[in-house]
């Protein structure tokens, strides 16, 4: 195993000598956090009307789609609390300005995120921070039903700062109950884990002492004890997601230095400082994804981002790795990077062996068009779709194809219509286009026209000059965007209005 991981990371290292040549990959995960706490990326305040956020909800995911986003991270629970209709949770202060309080008029933030993010063909993954309990003691008032107040003796707190206490068993069935709540009620694609354990700052020194004895166990070291309590909640999680559906993904996105050891680095540790162990979850498969958050310059002599990718593609082990990247950077007041370091990281992303792809923090980046991020990602980077990467350990299937593909039109505008398989699982419908007996090839996204969602036509008036016929071909893709292995296809020749389709 050993040697496997070394010629990956040199195989890798290698790879970056060709980091500027451009690549259009079919499938990669293209994502962005939508945060929510402190109205950071989403809604803009808490005191908007329901009708402004919803607006500017949809503004937001208009802005990510069209920029080649294929999935959205949206923050769910940011302190104990719920962007959605929770079974035993507190609606967030940072929703309506109160805790507690539900929106009014009433809407579901969570419900309609879904079916707006799958209207527009993404993904949504639920992100949840599991144990931070109160943000800032100073910033609000806590309602009655919240966990600092109904159970008090779960928290762990430091200054200001309330964090559920991992080492505490029924905290753990507490966090597994949330995660159940939300993936039997909302068709979400995913639930996502942010990197806060324990705390960064200021660090747990003998805060949990009493309870280390109390459920200690076999363990003597208090260090290895805290790390199996998060690893263990990791694996309860994993678990209860696959026994409720098992169609929905779990990934966590860890500090990007796991020990300074692996990839030369000189950072903080969080393998010994917050308990963060993700080897042990890629080994034991109890996430589907990992998301790094490396949001480090390339050359920073503390963490370099061109040591810290290859060394973590070289620990995938049959899970997704994609990159987290800071695209915030490109406009903060204290970074002295290029303007192009974001774009040579996708470069490196995309050229580094066993990385899926990416997911920028943060939307507002993207929704504001910072240093021209969202211009250049869809004319460049994203200027071709991409389906987000097969996760083969799912045992997800194909989907029946469609079929009867029919072209009607002209040399400015054809109709095509087709018939819908009879299957719930199908999600939306590839389209591809080629010109003049261009070989057939739907491995290359260049040759997608268009993703339709939850329809069986479409109106093609995009014009070819000098072609003499155009050939179509339509797949079928499920919500977990598995592609058929069969489709439909149908030509026409330019100058004719109708032709007919030939045989599949």
């Amino acid at each position: 195993m050993k040697n496997k991981i070394y010629l990956i990371f040199i195989f890798s290292l290698i790879s970056f000598n060709n980091i500027f040549s451009q690549q259009y990959p079919k499938r990669e995960m293209r994502g962005v956090w939508v945060a929510v706490v402190e109205n950071i990326d989403w809604p803009s305040s808490p005191t908007e009307t329901s009708g402004e956020q919803i607006s500017e909800l949809v503004g937001l995911f208009d802005k990510l789609q069209a920029a080649g986003i294929n999935t959205i991270f949206f923050q769910v629970r940011t302190e104990c609390d719920a962007i959605y209709k929770s079974s035993f949770e507190p609606w967030s202060f940072w929703l309506t300005g109160k805790q507690g309080k539900a929106p009014d008029p009433f809407y579901d933030p969570l419900e309609f995120a879904i079916k707006e993010a799958h209207s527009k063909g993404m993904e949504l993954h639920a992100w949840i921070n599991p144990y931070r309990a109160v943000k800032d003691t100073s910033s609000y008032v806590n309602s009655k039903n919240h966990i600092s107040k109904t159970h008090p003796e779960w928290m762990l707190q430091f200054g200001k700062l309330k964090i559920l206490n991992p080492g505490i068993p029924e905290v753990t069935n507490y966090i597994v109950k949330i995660v159940t709540d939300i993936v039997s009620k909302y068709p979400v694609d995913g639930i996502h884990f942010d990197d806060y354990f324990y705390p960064y700052s200021p660090q747990i020194t003998n805060e949990d002492s009493a309870t280390f004895r109390t459920y200690k166990g076999k363990f003597t070291n208090i260090d290895d004890w805290r790390r199996n309590n998060i690893n263990s909640m990791i694996a309860k999680v994993y678990n209860a997601i696959n026994k409720t559906n098992p169609k929905i993904q779990f990934g966590v996105s860890p500090f990007g230095i796991v020990e300074n050891k692996y990839a030369n680095t000189r950072g903080f540790n969080s393998y010994d400082k917050i308990y963060c162990d993700p080897l042990t979850w890629i080994k034991e498969k109890t996430v589907d994804y990992i998301i790094p958050q490396l949001y480090w310059e390339i050359g920073n002599k503390y963490a370099d981002f061109k040591k810290l990718l290859p060394w973590w593609a070289s620990i995938k082990d049959e899970r997704q790795i994609y990159a987290g990247l800071s695209s915030i950077k490109m406009t903060s007041p204290d970074w002295n990077g290029s303007p192009s370091e974001l774009y040579d990281e996708i470069r490196m992303t995309r050229q580094s062996q066993n990385v899926d792809g990416i997911v920028f923090y943060r939307a507002k980046s993207i929704a504001e068009n910072y240093s021209g991020l969202t211009d250049t990602l869809k004319n460049s980077f994203f200027k071709y779709p991409a389906f987000v990467p097969v996760m083969k350990w799912k045992n997800f299937s194909n989907p029946p194809a469609p079929s009867n593909l029919i072209v009607e039109g002209n040399d400015s505008s054809r109709i095509l219509k087709w018939s819908k398989p009879i299957k719930e699982s199908v999600f939306n419908y590839v389209i591809y286009r080629f010109t003049d007996g261009e070989k057939i090839d739907l491995n290359n996204p260049e040759n997608i026209l268009k993703i339709i969602v939850n329809n069986a036509s479409f109106i093609d008036n995009k014009l070819i000059e000098n072609r003499h016929k155009l050939t179509y071909v339509v797949t079928s893709l499920t919500n977990e965007q598995m592609e058929s292995i069969d489709f439909a296809i149908s030509s026409i020749s330019l100058n004719a209005k109708i032709k007919k389709p030939v045989k599949e």
